[in-house]
C-alpha cells in the first residue's frame, strides 16, 4: 500500500507530513524489512520507526540551538531516522557528504546557517552524536516551511543548496513511486550515496513509503561481479544508479543473465547514458535499461517507459508542466530546444544565491539550461546551455562528441570539454581512457568518419581514469584543468 501526502495529514504547514507517513507504514506492517544495512544487518518497519523515534529525542535536546541541522549519516539506519525525525520536528535537514574534509564542512557550516552537525554515533546503527557550531540567535534565511537542502553535485561549477519543503518531497516521492508502480513486495537496491538527491528521493523515500525492502551497497567499492551478486543474493527487483554502474555490469566476466533474475525495472539518471550499454544491457540480461531525466531542483522529468532504448529520456511525467523554448543552432543541426518545467516537486530556490535564483528560478518555472530535441516518440538531452563549445561559430555538444568517441574501437571511457583556441574562441579537447593497446592515431581516423569537422577534437589526453564526483557523475571542472594542464603534450 503506497503511504504519501493523501492518506497522512495533506497540510503542507503539518511538520510531520513525513514522518507520518513512515508511522502509517510501520503500523501496517511493522515487522516487514524496511532496511538491509551495509553489514547485511535487516531493520523492520517497527524497528525504524523507533530507531526515528529515539533520534527525535536527540535532536529535542539541541533545539535550543536553532532548527538548521547539518547532518553528516553514513549507517542508512541513522540517516533514515535523522531525516524522519528532523521532518517530525519542523527542522531543517541540511544532507552534507559524509567525506567532507573538515575545511569543507566549516565553508558548508557558514554557507548554509547551520547550527548544529548530526554524525554517527559510537553506539551503533541508529545512534548520533552532535556538535553546536552555531548559535540559535544567528540570523538565518530558512522559511518555516523549509525542510530540507540539497547540495549540487558542483560537477559543473560551485555547489549550491537547493531548499524544499515537506510537500515537494512528497510530490516527488509520489511521481516515482507511480512511474515505477512500487510494491511492498519490491527489494529496491541503493548503491548510491543517501545524502544525493538520487539516493534519497528515487530510491529510498519512494521505496520506504510504499512498504518496500531497500538494500544499501557502497556503490564506490562496487565491481559489475559484485553487482551481479548483491542483486542474486538480495533477490533485487528494482535499481536505478548512474551510467557507470552498468557500464561496469555490461563489461563484467562471470555476471550470468540468472543473477539478474528478479529484477524487473533497471532504470539509469543523474547523467547521459551511452545507446550502445542500454542496447548491451538488453542483450545481455534479457531487459531494457530505461533512462530518466531529473534534477535536483525539481526531482523527475521525463522518464523512459516504453523501455525504448537508444539514448532517449522518455516523455514528461504526469504533474510536470512543460514549455520548450527555440535555440538558435548551426545550419547543420537539428532543432532544439531549452527545456522549462514547473510541478508541485519544484524546490523553492538555492539558499542565498541571489544570482543563481534568478538564473534558474522565473515567473514559477525551472529554466534548466537544458537542450533536448523533442518528439513525440521520445526526447534526448543534447546537453547543457553553458557547456556547449563554440567552434568557429558553430556550437558543438559534448555529448555527441562524447557518444561518437564511446563507439570507437579501443576508447572504454571519454568526456568533452571547451577550451580556448588562442583566438578568442574555443576548440574541443577530449580525454580519453583507452584499452591496452589503445592507437591515438586510429581513434582519429574513426571519429573523423562519424562527426562533421567542426565537431572533432583538437585536442587528444589520453589518462588512466576520467575525473568523477562522489556519484560518480564526470567531473567536468577536473577534466577541463586537465585538458588546460596538457597543453602541448596532448596529441
Amino acid at each position: 500500500m503506497m503511504i504519501d501526502s493523501r492518506t497522512a495529514d495533506a497540510n503542507e504547514s503539518d511538520g510531520s507530513l513525513l514522518y507520518a507517513a513512515l508511522r502509517a507504514v510501520g503500523a501496517l506492517s511493522p515487522h516487514a524489512p524496511a532496511v538491509v544495512g551495509f553489514d547485511g544487518t535487516v531493520t523492520s518497519y517497527r524497528q525504524l520507526v523507533e530507531a526515528t523515534d529515539a533520534v527525535a529525542e536527540t535532536l529535542c535536546s539541541v533545539a535550543e540551538f536553532g532548527r538548521v541541522v547539518g547532518v553528516a549519516v553514513d549507517d542508512p539506519v541513522t540517516f533514515i531516522a535523522v531525516y524522519f525525525a528532523a521532518a517530525e520536528l519542523g527542522m531543517v535537514a541540511v544532507l552534507l557528504d559524509t567525506r567532507s574534509t573538515p575545511e569543507e564542512k566549516a565553508r558548508l557550516v557558514a554557507q548554509f546557517d547551520l547550527k548544529v552537525l548530526v554524525f554517527d554515533g559510537a553506539a551503533g546503527s541508529g545512534s548520533v552524536e552532535y556538535e553546536v557550531v552555531g548559535t540559535a540567535d544567528a540570523p538565518h534565511e530558512y522559511l518555516p516551511t523549509d525542510f530540507v537542502l540539497h547540495c549540487t553535485s558542483g560537477s559543473t561549477g560551485v555547489p549550491k543548496g537547493i531548499v524544499m519543503s515537506q510537500a515537494a518531497v512528497m510530490a516527488r516521492m509520489r511521481a516515482w513511486s507511480r512511474e515505477a508502480g512500487l510494491l511492498a513486495s519490491d527489494v529496491v537496491l541503493c548503491a548510491l550515496p543517501a545524502w544525493h538527491g538520487h539516493g534519497t528521493d528515487i530510491l529510498i523515500l519512494p521505496s520506504l513509503l510504499s512498504g518496500a525492502t531497500v538494500v544499501f551497497t557502497r556503490g564506490a567499492l562496487l565491481t559489475g561481479r559484485g553487482l551481479g551478486r548483491m542483486i542474486s543474493n538480495h533477490g533485487v527487483t528494482v535499481i536505478s544508479g548512474l551510467p557507470v554502474m552498468y557500464q561496469m555490469l555490461v563489461a563484467a566476466d562471470g555476471v550470468d543473465s540468472s543473477m539478474l533474475g528478479t529484477l524487473r525495472l533497471a532504470m539509469t539518471a543523474s547523467a547521459p547514458i551511452a545507446a550502445d550499454t542500454q542496447a548491451r544491457f538488453r542483450e545481455r540480461f534479457g531487459l531494457p535499461l530505461r533512462q530518466g531525466y531529473g534534477l535536483g531542483e525539481i526531482g523527475m522529468i521525463t522518464y523512459d517507459a516504453e523501455g525504448a532504448g537508444n539514448g532517449t529520456i522518455g516523455l514528461p511525467v504526469r504533474d510536470i508542466d512543460w514549455r520548450l523554448e527555440p535555440v538558435d543552432m548551426s545550419d547543420e543541426e537539428p532543432e532544439v530546444f531549452e527545456l522549462l518545467v514547473r510541478g508541485p516537486s519544484l524546490a523553492r530556490g538555492y539558499y542565498r544565491d541571489p544570482v543563481a535564483q534568478a538564473s534558474m528560478f522565473v515567473d514559477g518555472w525551472l529554466r534548466t539550461h537544458d537542450l533536448v530535441a523533442a518528439s513525440a516518440a521520445g526526447w534526448f538531452v543534447r546537453g547543457r546551455k553553458s557547456t556547449f563549445i563554440n567552434v568557429t561559430g558553430n556550437k558543438v555538444a559534448p555529448i555527441d562528441v562524447e557518444t561518437a568517441l564511446r563507439k570507437c574501437g579501443g576508447v572504454v571511457d571519454c568526456a568533452v570539454v571547451g577550451i580556448p583556441d588562442g583566438d578568442g574562441g574555443e576548440q574541443i579537447a577530449a580525454l580519453i581512457v583507452a584499452a591496452a593497446g589503445g592507437d591515438p592515431e586510429t581513434v582519429r581516423r574513426q571519429i573523423g568518419s562519424r562527426l562533421q569537422p567542426f565537431q572533432l577534437p583538437q585536442q587528444y589526453t589520453f589518462v588512466a581514469a576520467i575525473p568523477r564526483t562522489a556519484v560518480g557523475k564526470t567531473d567536468y571542472r577536473a577534466t577541463k584543468a586537465i585538458a588546460l594542464g596538457a597543453g602541448a603534450a596532448a596529441i
